[in-house]
């Protein structure tokens, strides 16, 4: 059996795609949940930001996304594995996915619309192109 991950953000996507791994676990299709958060990589704009406060902020809103996540796992006496990072997203996920030997990732997928995602692209479609493994997009 394999392990799935599934990036949150706090989005109602987000918990949608976990409530569909927890599922697949519950199912005895999957080993494992883990729950990841990714901050963006954010430059300090001028010598009056401190990265230390910044990066302090950045988990702090990691911990916050991953709130109602964790808070529905453990509700459901689920063992998982919580994690956030900060990095270019997409990658991040791709990486982190491959580094704990994930089967399958699982996540939202904000609904952007053909002409948002045209403009600026989405997480979910990067992920897709940038990955082997196979990916379930949830609204």
């Amino acid at each position: 059996m394999h392990s799935i991950l599934v990036p949150v953000d706090g989005s109602k996507h987000a918990l949608n795609a976990l409530k569909h791994a927890l599922s697949i676990l519950q199912a005895g299709l999957a080993s494992q949940i883990h729950v990841l958060n990714v901050q963006p990589i954010i430059v300090p704009l001028s010598d009056f930001y401190d990265y230390d406060i910044i990066e302090k902020a950045q988990h702090d809103e990691a911990e916050k996304a991953m709130r109602s996540a964790c808070k529905l796992l453990d509700k459901a006496g689920i063992d998982y594995i919580k994690a956030s990072r900060i990095g270019p997203v997409a990658t991040t996920i791709v990486d982190y996915a491959k580094s704990k030997k994930c089967g399958l990732i699982i996540m939202g997928t904000r609904g952007m619309g053909s002409l948002g995602s045209l403009i600026m692209g989405s997480t979910s479609n990067q992920v897709v192109h940038l990955t082997k493994l196979p990916v379930t997009l949830v609204k």
